[in-house]
């Protein structure tokens, strides 16, 4: 008798582990999905992990694992492993037709893309001596912006630059960009005076119109770091200046745009020409997000291409020299002139001609 309750335990433990094993993935999903598309470099966001079983069977020991790269670092660190990438291993325990979500909180210590295309599910027999597994692609990403960084002296010297040029503009006024009406002054020239205006109001009245030339700035940014020992600190402290830059001008309906001398497949550099709004902020912050140092770069004096006339211009390198910002600029175009610097290793100021304003940027080393 014992023996036939014995062979039918075996048989039914057989038969349930076929099942289990045939059965246990099905109608199930995990996944993991970032909160946000972006965050800035330094700010937190939230990681959420989904596991769904949609069938009556349940799942009574369930691993989920996946990994992401390790400048994510997650405040929860039980059953993380951190190497060239963070490794995350968390488990659940998932009844018939039951969700369970978990909220995983994630600082993002660097600018970049992040992915994590793939999970994978782990899961055993009843005795613990059978393991199954699967992989279930998996579609989530986050742009870490660059960091948001302190330019008050920057943003001073580059609206007076703007207020100067916005000067001259009315120098030359565009007359096919009518902009609107108002009481003529002895300075006015007849040709502008709206006389159907003038007729309404008994007052002469004179057309204004928007000027030819345009407010923009052009930000040369150089990421070269050629070295023996890496200054890391600079490059990235040059990335989040020009950054917050783009982002607090285009915000004052300024256009501007962006050379980088990061090297493409093709040989290449980054061109972003002027334009505002909202768009061209992503796609600055987007493909400044998405540069690896490991792509390598051009030598920057190739971006130093001719500048519009009607712009302000902004470098930011450590490696040009003088000489070469003085030919760039002329003797006319507005120059800012950017030169990171950690803290102890400021240079003096250079001699530079009156359009041109050096600024060292002292940046801490860590």
């Amino acid at each position: 008798m014992i023996a036939v309750l014995l062979i039918g335990i075996i048989v039914i433990y057989i038969g349930w582990r076929r099942y289990y094993q045939k059965h246990w993935s099905c109608s199930f999903d995990a996944r993991v999905q970032f909160a946000e598309g972006y965050v800035y470099a330094g700010e937190h966001t939230k990681l959420y992990e989904v596991v769904e079983n949609r069938k009556r069977l349940p799942v009574p020991v369930l691993e989920v694992l996946f990994s992401a790269r390790k400048e994510l670092v997650f405040k929860d660190t039980e059953n993380t492993n951190v190497s060239d990438y963070i490794y995350k291993r968390d488990i659940f325990s998932a009844l018939g037709y039951q969700k369970i979500t978990r909220q995983i909180d994630v600082v993002c210590t660097r600018r970049g893309y992040y992915t994590i295309d793939e999970v994978e599910l782990k899961s055993y027999s009843m005795l613990y001596d059978k393991r199954y597994g699967i992989r279930i692609p998996n579609q989530t990403s986050l742009y870490v912006y660059p960091a948001k960084a302190d330019i008050s002296d920057i943003m001073m010297i580059c609206e007076k630059m703007l207020g100067t040029l916005q000067c001259a503009k009315h120098l030359y006024e565009d007359p096919f960009a009518f902009r609107s009406i108002r009481e003529y002054t002895l300075t006015d020239p007849m040709k502008t005076i709206n006389w159907k205006a003038s007729a309404k109001t008994g007052n002469l009245m004179v057309n204004t119109f928007d000027s030819a030339l345009s407010e923009k700035v052009m930000i040369y940014l150089d990421i070269e770091d050629s070295g023996i020992l890496k200054q890391d600190e600079l490059v990235e402290d040059s990335i989040s200046v020009a950054a917050t830059l783009v982002r607090k001008l285009i915000a004052q309906g300024i256009e501007v745009g962006l050379y980088m001398n990061a090297r493409y497949e093709d040989g290449s550099f980054l061109r972003l020409e002027p334009d505002s709004g909202r768009m061209q902020t992503d796609r600055v912050e987007k493909a400044l997000a998405l540069y690896q140092t490991e792509q390598g770069y051009i030598p920057f004096e190739k971006c130093l291409e001719v500048p519009p006339k009607d712009a302000v211009l902004v470098l930011i390198s450590k490696n040009i020299s003088v000489e070469q910002v003085k030919e760039f600029a002329g003797t006319e175009q507005f120059t800012i002139w950017i030169q990171p610097a950690y803290s102890n290793e400021v240079p003096d100021k250079p001699d530079v001609t009156n359009n041109i304003q050096w600024i060292a940027r002292e940046v801490p080393r860590c």
